[in-house]
């Protein structure tokens, strides 16, 4: 089917709900650019080599991980279920719009680390509805494509706080407006997103779920054409209806359903991967590595800024990919060429001389730091179409209706937890080890790579209903298939009569 108009509505509306994706690529990008911008060093009394200040600039980036999984297990789950996918969307980005503005106008570090706490807060409310929303309202054909959105939209939120960092930089009379204005625009999208989302029809899986079975034909009737609409509906409402009558229907069944535990356990461990494939500690303390190689902050930013450039064009190839090649080729491909990247930047770091200069400050060649730039970049090419995009595509589409919400919640605040782990361990490591912690990094993207390939199941081109039957579990759509069939036998012997 090409892009029908329905079609065309069904990647609006999903692009308004990848918009939490933009926020949160935007807002994880901003103190690692921060510290880039001498001004903001000097305003929040920060030194990048005094080792004192190190747990302070680890604080800055735990607390805000730390309140994204507060939020993303005690409250995300709650307004998701119960007021649904929208409510939980509208109501962090009103939480991020309020961060934003506490940051904007912090006068020292311990404010602007409650302005994180606060971010922190709404990310964690937002973030877990966005790819569930997503994946509900999109055909199964196009679902990757439409989830690859969600990876590229961090990048271009990146992007645009690396660029905003870079011209700023260079703005030095606008005095603590330097770094002012790239946390005051963190407040532009979430506004855009909570506006615009009430204008997107709500999960009819949700409605269903609900009892609102018109609402939820009127929702379908949004993003499919006339045709589809009752066959969907249906289907939604055979799987929800099985769920009612076989199961507990509540949280229980996380650990009690072997085929939703297994489920749990197989996105909890790709959602904790990825981020500790080493891109975590890119996006915090990509500057941080930088100057180990590079002396100007002006080259480093522009380095950052072209990262998250080529990140947007990199996570594209998912889009074009995901639906043909699969979820878990992707994934063990992505896992595989990171860990080669990373081997040959960690050996031609630790390989080359280093440059000494008058006050001890070390760098290295150009040749050198171009070299491990490229390398890098390399590593952005498989990591985005596969850690980066795909891991939120598979986790969003695996789980039944009866606990989707919570359990996407679990696996995406994994990424926080070990996020957080990074947050805490990359500083003191990197100090200790400097690029030798690239090969640990290597080490893990084989086992991550290995893991995929033999444990987990392809979902490409399989509807959410029948992921069940996927994973071991029971075809809760089956009446609605031997109905269509005897539907059929019934018109064919019609015909011949």
């Amino acid at each position: 089917m090409g892009m029908t108009r329905k079609r065309f509505y069904t990647y609006c509306y999903g692009i308004c709900a990848s918009l939490c994706m933009f926020i949160n690529g935007f807002d994880a990008s901003v103190f690692n650019n921060l510290q880039g911008i001498p001004r903001f060093m000097n305003d929040m009394d920060l030194d990048q080599n005094a080792k004192e200040d190190q747990n302070l600039i680890g604080a800055v980036t735990s607390s805000y991980m730390a309140a994204t999984i507060f939020a993303g297990l005690f409250v995300s789950p709650f307004i998701t279920h119960y007021l649904g996918r929208r409510a939980s969307i509208f109501t962090g980005c009103v939480v991020v719009i309020v961060a934003s503005l506490i940051q904007t106008f912090s006068k020292n570090i311990a404010a602007f680390i409650g302005g994180r706490i606060v971010l922190g807060l709404g990310q964690g409310i937002a973030l877990p509805a966005g790819p569930v929303f997503m994946s509900e309202i999109t055909p199964p054909q196009i679902r990757g494509r439409m989830l690859s959105f969600w990876q590229m939209m961090y990048s271009v939120g990146a992007l645009v706080t690396s660029y905003s960092a870079l011209g700023l930089e260079r703005s030095p009379f606008l005095g603590d407006w330097q770094w002012k204005t790239i946390t005051l625009i963190q407040a532009a999208i979430p506004l855009i997103c909570a506006v615009c989302i009430f204008l997107c029809p709500e999960s009819p899986r949700w409605l269903v779920q609900k009892g609102k079975e018109d609402k939820a034909r009127r929702a379908i009737a949004r993003v499919r054409e006339p045709e589809e609409v009752e066959h969907e509906l249906q289907e939604i409402k055979a799987a929800i209806e099985w769920e009612i009558k076989y199961t507990n229907n509540s949280l229980r069944d996380l650990w009690i359903d072997k085929s939703i535990l297994r489920r749990l356990i197989l996105g909890m461990v790709i959602n904790f991967g990825q981020q500790i494939t080493g891109q975590s500690m890119m996006n915090n303390y990509s500057t941080k590595v930088y100057e180990s190689v590079f002396t100007d902050s002006s080259t480093i930013l522009l380095i950052n800024a072209l990262n998250y450039t080529f990140g947007i064009i990199f996570t594209l190839t998912c889009t074009f990919l995901s639906d043909r090649m699969g979820r878990t080729t992707m994934l063990t491909v992505a896992g595989i060429g990171q860990g080669i990247m990373l081997l040959i930047a960690a050996t031609v770091y630790v390989a080359t001389p280093n440059i000494v200069a008058d006050d001890g400050t070390v760098s290295k060649t150009t040749s050198v730091g171009a070299a491990l730039v490229t390398v890098m970049f390399l590593f952005t090419f498989f990591y985005k179409p596969g850690w980066g995009a795909t891991v939120w595509i598979y986790t969003s589409e695996i789980f039944p209706m009866s606990v989707r919400g919570t359990a996407v919640s679990v696996c995406t605040n994994t990424q926080n937890v070990s996020n957080l782990v990074m947050a805490q361990a990359f500083p003191p490591m990197f100090l200790a080890m400097g690029f030798y912690a690239f090969y640990v990094w290597m080490g893990v993207n084989f086992v991550l790579a290995f893991l995929v390939w033999w444990f987990y199941p392809e979902t490409k081109g399989v509807p959410l209903e029948e992921m069940d039957k996927l994973f071991g579990g029971a075809d809760k759509t089956a009446e609605v298939h031997h109905q269509e069939v005897d539907d059929s036998s019934f018109k064919d012997e019609k015909a011949v009569a």
